[in-house]
């Protein structure tokens, strides 16, 4: 039985044997950036629709904050180019 578990998860073990602790961050922190878009993507259609409603307020404010949560990474990116620091974990791409 003991084998035969082994045999089933063996994949999944030599995936995470591979790299080591900064790949492991780099990936975990990939996934963080990845759930904060889709949650601020909701936000600003969230606003968006709260608009629609009549309440403007509350719309302006998500739809500001959900652009915030979005582009968190960039907005980081760029304060680690600015100040010099250029090698962070995660890498969200290159600017143009």
């Amino acid at each position: 039985m003991k084998t035969l578990l082994a045999k089933q998860f063996l994949p999944i073990l030599a995936q995470a044997s591979g790299g080591g602790l900064a790949q492991g961050a780099s990936k975990a922190m990939g996934i963080v950036m990845l759930i904060g878009f889709i949650f601020g993507t909701i936000c600003v259609v969230g606003g968006g629709f709260a608009i629609r409603r009549g309440d403007t307020d509350a719309g302006k404010l998500s739809i500001i904050g959900g652009l915030i949560i979005a582009g968190a990474p960039i907005i980081v990116k760029a304060l680690f180019t600015a100040f010099g620091i250029d090698s962070s974990t995660v890498d969200v791409g290159s600017f143009q």
